[in-house]
């Protein structure tokens, strides 16, 4: 009698596994994903360009009526605040992208990429969240 012991998490899998779908039906949902990951990754970049556009219109408005050049900088202010709304929230839209390709992907090289690339993006969104609250507070102040 030979006495083997097992670890304890062996044959234990975390998460859903789409090794137990039908053949075939692996690479039309890893597929599927891929493409809306995709899509999700177009909007995100939609809303950022979105809020570039806003920003340089509020921003020009302002200019062309005086205000940045001998009336403070409120409209500066103004399209900052403006555009780092519409980049926090295309930012999210991406994390929820990579997150999505996190799932599909296997390979432990892109796991780490596609982790680090959200902590990068969190980082961003977190202090542009921070940057934005202060121009809000220093514009209601005034």
């Amino acid at each position: 009698m030979s006495e083997t012991t097992a670890h304890a998490l062996e044959g234990m899998k975390g998460g859903a596994t789409m090794d137990l779908l039908p053949a075939g039906l692996t690479e039309v949902i890893t597929h599927c994903l891929e493409g809306l990951a995709l899509l999700i990754d177009f909007i995100g970049i939609g809303f950022i360009l979105f809020g570039f556009v806003i920003a340089m219109i509020r921003l020009i408005g302002g200019l062309s009526h005086g205000i940045g050049l001998r009336k403070g900088l409120g409209n500066l202010n103004s399209a900052r605040a403006v555009l780092g709304v519409y980049i926090l929230t295309g930012l999210e839209f991406m994390i929820a992208s990579d997150i999505i390709h996190t799932v599909v992907t296997r390979e432990i090289t892109d796991l780490i990429f596609v982790g680090l690339l959200v902590l990068i993006r969190t980082a961003i969104s977190f202090f542009l969240g921070k940057e934005i609250m202060e121009l809000t507070e220093n514009r209601d102040e005034k």
